[in-house]
């Protein structure tokens, strides 16, 4: 086994136990960033009924989490769906997958700083009667200086182990929460049409009116008005888009303690908490400030209508925005915005974490250079993975604020559920490719029923969900119409896997073939 794999252990201690487990994967979806998808949802699929769509993601993405658990359950590796598909299918896909997870997750750790000073820090400036000084923070220089920072700090938490990154994010879980209890509380508790009262009164949307802005966008689609059943159904494939991240755990599952049972708690109960908190958060939004008034002044933001006079320090009508008429309360608006500002760094935090765990898989492998998989003593860390990640992560943030090219970065969801499809054809295949493995597997995962074993009918269920996600994800109502330049470059990272792969195949060929690698689970 020394020579198959990097090395006879992986070097990860098992320290993270259930509910420090849930709350990671909980962080992984974002849950206050709700207050940027509610607009976007409502510009996708205009009068769609948003907390209707909240309650009716739990059960479907509950097909995906059912299939995941078991799957880590039976095969608890850091790695998740790379080491599944990787054994049963072919190591290159399996790459394949995982590398392009691993684009999608690095680069999106450099949008937290742009996200905490645009949605955040701009708009509390505005509540505090400063909106110059709002327009100025949102400078791409200052941006990427403290993004760097930004990504230092989040490499030293990582750097002090599992354990202690768990902790970090335990705490900022409260803070997140005290801020969404702040939003939902304040919103429901408001008088009826106190939020309109308040915005008519504000000097903050020029010459904007509440009731203005709702004719302004009727005069564009009346279906603001209406919240038709189609258009819920249809705004459905919208907000699963932010549930995205329940299963994240099964790639850090070398780290976990009592993984068979924790991951039902965490990828199972993700679903469950996010989903209500995501309803909690829409039907506070509905009952504040209104359904029509949101899907109003989202449309006519989006569509550049000339009757949106926000200053220029609110790029848009953000909840964090909108907020600033709910309350003249300054300590519970900086709560919200405190709580949203934790939850970007902490989104981050744990994407940073899960792709050194990815490159760690792939270095234990030996597709990568050994050395990458290089563990430190004392934290359990893989130190030369985490320095990569940082330095990857800081050249996406400087793509992000510095050319267009992460704007061709369309097709994301498709990619991932095309990588879940792959994982379910893993799942379904698992009892026969990996017999040893699933003789091992808990009686959960091996129950007969009728022609096929638990995982195999959860792997279907998993694979017609994904697939249907799959096509949403290149519906021009999510993508808008297909561009092949897009979908070439969303997808050049498959190629790109490959091309990496066939390289560590034909380094190995005279050496240890990788072949022999991929014929059994790796050690923990």
């Amino acid at each position: 086994m020394t020579e198959v794999f990097a090395r006879r252990s992986s070097g990860l201690v098992r320290s993270i136990n259930a509910w420090e487990t849930l709350i990671f994967n909980i962080l992984v979806m974002a849950p206050s960033a709700v207050y940027l998808y509610g607009i976007w949802a409502s510009v996708t699929f205009p009068g769609a009924y948003l907390p209707a769509t909240a309650l009716m993601c739990i059960p479907i993405c509950m097909v995906i989490a059912i299939f995941y658990s078991l799957y880590s359950a039976a095969a608890p590796r850091s790695g998740g769906d790379y080491i599944w598909i990787s054994r049963t299918i072919h190591p290159g896909l399996g790459f394949m997958v995982n590398f392009f997870l691993f684009i999608v997750l690095i680069s999106l750790v450099g949008t937290e700083i742009p996200w905490t000073l645009e949605y955040a820090i701009a708009p509390l400036l505005v509540k505090m009667g400063n909106p110059a000084a709002a327009a100025a923070i949102l400078n791409p220089f200052l941006m990427l200086g403290l993004g760097t920072i930004y990504i230092i700090a989040c490499a030293a938490i990582i750097a002090l182990g599992s354990k202690f990154t768990a902790r970090v994010l335990l705490v900022a879980f409260f803070i997140i929460m005290a801020g969404i209890i702040t939003f939902v509380v304040t919103l429901f508790s408001l008088p009826p049409g106190q939020f309109a009262t308040n915005f008519n009164a504000s000097t903050i949307p020029g010459n904007m009116t509440y009731q203005g802005t709702i004719d302004a966008a009727v005069a564009i689609d009346p279906v603001v008005l209406t919240f038709p059943i189609v258009a819920t159904v249809l705004g459905v494939t919208f907000t699963m888009i932010n549930f995205l991240g329940f299963s994240q755990s099964v790639y850090i599952a070398g780290e976990i303690k009592d993984v068979r049972r924790s991951q039902f708690i965490a990828i199972i109960g993700a679903v469950i908490v996010f989903g209500i908190v995501t309803y909690l958060i829409y039907a506070a939004a509905y009952a504040g400030m209104g359904g029509q008034f949101i899907s109003s002044i989202s449309l006519i933001y989006v569509y550049g209508d000339p009757y949106y006079t926000m200053p220029a320090g609110i790029t848009g009508p953000w909840f964090t925005a909108l907020f600033i008429f709910a309350t003249d309360n300054i300590v519970a608006y900086f709560l919200v915005v405190l709580g949203f500002t934790v939850m970007t760094w902490m989104g981050g935090l744990t994407l940073f974490y899960t792709c050194t765990r990815l490159m760690f898989g792939w270095s234990f492998d030996r597709i990568l250079p050994t050395k990458v998989s290089a563990v430190d003593s004392r934290f359990g860390t893989p130190w030369v993975a985490l320095i990569v990640c940082g330095i990857v992560a800081f050249i996406f943030g400087i793509l992000w604020l510095f050319s267009t090219i992460m704007a061709f970065f369309v097709y994301i969801v498709t990619g991932w559920f095309v990588g879940n499809m792959i994982a379910s054809i893993s799942g379904f295949i698992y009892p026969t490719k990996m017999k040893e493995s699933f003789e091992l597997a808990p009686d959960i995962v091996k129950r007969k029923i009728g022609p096929f074993y638990t995982i195999q009918w959860a792997a279907i269920a998993s694979f017609i969900v994904s697939a249907w996600m799959a096509y949403s994800g290149m519906t021009p109502t999510i993508s808008g119409a297909v561009n092949v330049a897009n979908l070439a470059f969303t997808f050049v990272f498959w190629v790109i896997a490959w091309i990496i792969f066939g390289i560590a195949w034909f380094y190995h060929r005279n050496r240890i073939p990788l072949e022999l690698t991929f014929k059994e689970i790796p050690p923990e």
